[in-house]
């Protein structure tokens, strides 16, 4: 799938949900309000590129479903 920046996500990673990926969702993808991103994405010039994961799965799977939330 392309993405709106021309990104795509790991396979193995957008085949089931994880408990980071429902956090993500559950926050909107919202980067300042993960602390995965405060703690290793802060200073890097790497980019959590979770978004695009949630987007995929959401995509394929739909919606987590309750019992992962």
């Amino acid at each position: 799938m392309g993405y709106r920046f021309n990104v795509s996500c790991s396979k193995t990673l957008s085949e089931n949900w994880t408990p980071t990926a429902v956090d993500c969702y559950m926050i909107g993808c919202n980067c300042s309000k993960c602390y995965l991103n405060k703690v290793y994405f802060q200073s890097q010039f790497s980019k959590c590129r979770m978004k695009e994961t949630v987007i995929e799965l959401v995509r394929k799977l739909g919606a987590p479903k309750e019992d992962c939330l």
